[in-house]
């Protein structure tokens, strides 16, 4: 249905078919991709700003619009994008250059610095290495160009910085071979972090992404509502959403910090208010042919009023039901392990402690409140649903999700108290029951 689909195309993780303005930032990229990948010369670019505010997203769609201009060069261009958080440490970085252009798939961990410098600064000829075992063999590598891309490289800050420093000086020697990269969200990085760049006239060039204006979060909402629809054109009305909620939503966000999946996660949660009113009114006169409810100013205010205001218990209670049992979940499994983590939740709703659906007598007791559609009220909900379900709380600043290099070891820090939970549910008393009876089963009570 229309609203499963709307609540897709606003999930932080779907990629839409085209990115929305940015028009300057994509025509910089454009041009610093023309002058040094292209024309086969060094250089460096970093890219700055606010998370949210579509760096990665834009230089991902500007190199594949790039992709037929490089299958057309007399030389290669391999590419390699490196996400900094998964690195465990620093220097990693250059095991990663190695493998991504050694013709073999042992990689000489001595002089591993070496081995990734002779591979992007030597002379534009052939090269050769030697991997000293047993036996000596001698490894030939054909010449590419190298372009290299280092996402979240806040995360590889180092007392020393010798990584960084490195990697950005090799894309200025003359003889390098090496276009890079750098995205980070901190905009005076390279000269907070790496001031020898400077003294050595290794700068790179700068671009930033300012946070986004309420024009430009209008018109990614609307142009991904369109999506909804086959073959739109200028008189095709506005699917599911009316125009004044679209523009709150906008100017609330862009008034905040402009950040973009702010206001996606803003518009999925108001999708499924509008859903809820939609079932409701289907089971009150099930012989009408109602039509979909559309997502109005109030719906979205209400989720205004959990992401940027509020008490926290009037935050809480105007949370949806599953982000409630979420909460109630995760107030009992702190309590009991003092440190949650999200391998931890994953393993709790594998093992059924999540999915309150396969408590038969909750499920009842609590369906009979509302309706007789026992099966539907409350479902269990997958890996997915429950990462949009974290989403929604931690940009509500209800719980914070660390960062980390493996995800199930991602720490998550519930910000509610347990009182305060427990007032969430005190118009809800199956809930608040259930809660009450899993902590004295853990002795917690």
């Amino acid at each position: 249905n229309i609203y499963q689909s709307a609540k897709t195309v606003f999930r932080r993780a779907a990629v839409p078919s085209r990115l929305i303005g940015r028009g300057q930032e994509r025509e910089t990229i454009s041009q610093f991709w023309r002058d040094h990948v292209l024309s086969n010369k060094p250089g460096c670019l970093y890219i700055s700003g606010m998370p949210g505010t579509g760096k990665t997203a834009m230089l991902t769609e500007v190199m594949r619009t790039m992709e037929n201009e490089i299958d057309q060069l007399d030389f290669t261009v391999k590419t390699v994008m490196i996400n900094c958080m998964s690195m465990k440490e620093p220097k990693q970085i250059y095991v990663k250059l190695v493998e991504s252009w050694k013709s073999t798939n042992a990689v000489i961990q001595a002089d591993i610095i070496k081995q990734a410098h002779e591979l992007m600064n030597a002379k534009k000829d052939v090269l050769k290495y030697k991997e000293k075992k047993k036996d000596e063999r001698i490894y030939k590598i054909d010449l590419v160009n190298s372009v290299v891309v280092l996402d979240e490289i806040d995360s590889l800050k180092t007392k020393e910085q010798d990584v960084l420093y490195k990697v950005f000086e090799w894309a200025s020697l003359p003889n390098s071979r090496l276009v890079l990269i750098g995205i980070a969200n901190a905009l005076d990085l390279t000269d907070r972090i790496l001031p020898r760049l400077r003294a050595k006239n290794c700068e790179p060039q700068l671009l930033n992404f300012n946070p986004y204006t309420v024009s430009e979060i209008s018109c990614i909402i609307k142009d991904r509502l369109y999506s909804l629809v086959d073959n739109p054109t200028k008189d095709t009305p506005l699917p599911l959403f009316q125009p004044a909620a679209i523009e709150l939503c906008s100017r609330k966000v862009a008034a905040s910090m402009g950040d973009l999946r702010t206001a996606l996660d803003i518009c999925r949660q108001a999708v499924e208010l509008a859903e809820m009113e939609q079932k409701k009114l289907i089971l009150s006169d099930k012989n009408q042919n109602i039509p979909e409810s559309k997502v109005t100013i109030g719906h979205v205010m209400k989720v205004l009023n959990v992401v940027f205001g509020n008490p926290t218990v009037q935050k809480l209670k105007q949370l949806s039901l599953p982000q409630k049992v979420v909460l109630v979940v995760f107030s009992i499994m702190q309590k009991s392990n003092k440190q949650i983590t999200l391998g931890k939740v994953i393993k709790a709703r594998q093992e059924k402690i999540y999915r309150l659906t396969h408590y038969i007598q909750f499920r009842e007791q609590y369906s009979s409140i509302f309706t007789d559609n026992r099966d539907n009220l409350i479902t269990g909900v997958s890996r997915t649903e429950l990462n949009d379900l974290l989403s929604m709380l931690e940009t509500a600043s209800i719980l914070s999700l660390g960062k980390n290099k493996e995800e199930r070891a991602r720490k998550i820090q519930l910000h509610a108290q347990e009182n305060e939970i427990i007032q969430m549910v005190e118009d809800m008393p199956i809930l608040k029951n259930w809660m009450i009876e899993r902590l004295k089963e853990r002795g917690l009570q």
